[in-house]
Order: C-alpha cells, then structure tokens, then sequence
C-alpha cells in the first residue's frame, strides 16, 4: 500500500442493526436524509394518515475508497466536500495512489473496499486478480481525446517512430492507446523500443532529456509538452480511441456482502456526477484542493468526462475489444469474458434504468 496516502474522513450519523440482504431495496431506498432526486429509489412507504409516519434510523457504515491524483477520484471528492456521503450514513476514507490501475491493485490488496479505473486497466489486472474482483459501478464515459501524442520536433509522423524510444505507462488506458497507435499505422513492435515508466512526471522528464523520443502525456504533461520548444503535440487519442469508460471495482467476497454500501456509495457518485456536470469550475476547485492539483486544468476537462452513472453496450462492446485485445497479446486467457466480473445489481437498485447493455440473462 502506499504510505504515502492521504486519508479523508467524513463524519457519520445514526446507528441501528444492518438491513437484510432480502429487503435491500426497501432499506437502502430510506438511507438519504436530503430531498430524493429523481434517480433515487423513493426514501419511505407512505404510513395510513390516523398514523404519525416513523423515521427509520440507518447504521452508519464505513468504507474505503481508493483514488488516483488526477480525476478518477472525483466523485468520491465532491460527495465528501457536498457531504453526500453523510447523507448516506457513510464514514468515508478516501487513499490516494498515483494511477487507477494502482487503486485496483490496492482493492484487490484489501487495502481499499473500492477503486476507480479506466476500462483498460480494469481488464489489463483481471486475470491476475484470480476472480477476486468485481465491477460493481459504470461512472462515467470520457470523450477520446484525453491523451496526446507528444514527441521530439523532428517526429511529423507515426512512420519516424520506427527506431525511437517510446515511453509508456504499463497496465493503463495509455499503454492501450500506445500500442494501439502503433498497430493501426502499420509500425510493428518490434521496430521500437517500448520504455516504461512510473508515471506522467517521469514520461515528461525522460522526454525533455531525450532519454525517450515520444509518449502519450496528459493533463499538466500535456500542457507542459506544448510549452516546450523542443517537443510538440502529434495528434490524440480521438485517433485510436472509439469510446472508454470509468468504473467502480471492489473485491468480489466484499462486493457480495456489502451491496448495501454499493448502493449507497453509487447514489452519492449520482449526486456528484451532477455537481461535476453542472458545475464544473466548483467542482474542479474541490478536486484540485484534494489532490493538490491545478483547478484551471481539471475544469478544462471536466465537461469531456461525462460523469455519470450507466451503463451501455457501447461500453460493454468496448470492453470486449479491450479484452481481445489482451487475449492476443497474451495477457488475458482465450476464454476470458467480462460479463463473469460484473456485478451491477447495486448500480440498478441506485440509479434505476442504469444498466441499459444487453448482459445475455
């Protein structure tokens, strides 16, 4: 786990004895003490009129929650800046890692209840998860365009990269894109030399030493690439990228026995996903103070991420590309198949209507 993650806690309300799994949809319909919106599950049954109607007190629970330093995390940050989590009776700590494919590690760890990540990464870890993984939430649905092709200024195509030294990160939605970009023009893997790196500071730096000649960077990487005289911005990832998605995984034995936090958690992330939408520049503010980033970026990028909850077979049609994508490369068995790990139960008893892909039965 990373020693380094920062911890938040919001505070919590009543206590009483857990709802049954058999009656989650009645109870979890009564956890929020703010006005219902119009994806939640109504808050009471109406009592007969000679009958005062009786508040039902909802036990408080705690929950972990993994995020990135960038914008993985940042329904998490807004519920607890809006206090949607409290609202939900949730004691929420939030730890914060360097990338999502690090969040899920941790989850997968035990070190964290839930974690947040690109479709890529999500896939890219399944198979080393041993079945110990579950998506349980879809929370948004980011328009391509978020990476950028950055280079050395005497790069003006993708047939100069034979020979070169290209970074990358492994296990993220940036190494798909590398590779990706490599195969759809025609440059073979084995004309480059594919360099990984930590993260997007180190990405930045081995650029501007030379050490590597062209990376995908993003947010501050791809602001400070365009500044620099000696690099410059190739294309995106509009290029490579037909859809992605950010989802919500937890470990499968805890998924199984807390769908009432999942429950919670996702209507929290609703009323997040509406602050993000509607209020970008706000939201952004929360995001940045929380993880000690620049507002001015993450507003620019926010209204591209679509933060929502669904579910689509967009989406899932992606994710089967992602993973044929892995099963030829050997990273994932022949048979794999991403319905196995989904879990959306929670998701739909959250925000009815959500899961919208056809998940054969």
């Amino acid at each position: 786990m990373d020693t380094g993650a920062r911890n938040v806690n919001s505070p919590s309300r009543r206590n009483l004895i857990p709802a049954a799994m058999a009656v989650l949809a009645m109870v979890v319909s009564a956890c929020s003490g703010s006005p219902a919106s119009s994806s939640e599950v109504p808050s009471a049954q109406e009592a007969p009129a000679s009958v005062a109607p009786t508040a039902t007190p909802v036990e408080s629970r705690s929950v972990g929650i993994a995020a990135d330093g960038f914008l993985l995390g940042s329904q998490a940050w807004v519920s607890l800046d809006r206090g949607f989590f409290a609202d939900e009776h949730l004691d929420v700590k939030v730890s914060q890692y360097g990338t999502g494919i690090e969040a899920i590690q941790a989850v997968i760890a035990r070190q964290a209840d839930l974690g947040p990540a690109l479709d890529f990464a999500v896939l890219n870890l399944a198979a080393a998860a041993d079945n110990n993984m579950r998506v349980v939430g879809a929370i948004a649905a980011p328009k391509p365009g978020f990476h950028s092709l950055a280079v050395q200024k005497d790069i003006s195509g993708p047939q100069d990269l034979v020979g070169k030294k290209i970074g990358y990160v492994e296990g993220t939605s940036e190494h798909y894109v590398t590779i990706r970009y490599l195969q759809q023009n025609g440059v073979k893997l084995d004309s480059v030399e594919l360099v990984p790196l930590p993260g997007l500071f180190e990405l930045v730096g081995a650029l501007r030493t030379k050490d590597i000649q062209a990376a995908w960077v993003w947010l501050s990487g791809t602001k400070e690439a365009k500044a620099d005289p000696n690099l410059k911005l190739l294309t995106d990832d509009s290029a490579v990228l037909e859809t992605s998605a950010i989802y919500l995984v937890a470990g499968a034995e805890w998924a199984a026995a807390n769908q009432d936090i999942i429950v919670r958690v996702l209507r929290a992330y609703d009323r997040a996903s509406k602050v993000l939408n509607a209020e970008p520049d706000a939201a952004a503010k929360i995001i940045a103070d929380a993880v000690r980033g620049d507002a001015a970026t993450f507003a620019a990028i926010i209204p591209n991420q679509r933060f929502g909850i669904g579910f689509s077979d967009v989406q899932l049609h992606s994710f089967d590309k992602i993973a044929r994508f892995l099963i030829d490369t050997g990273k994932l068995p022949a048979d794999f198949d991403i319905r196995k790990f989904l879990d959306f139960k929670a998701m739909e008893i959250a925000v009815p209507g959500s899961v919208t892909a056809d998940l054969g039965g």
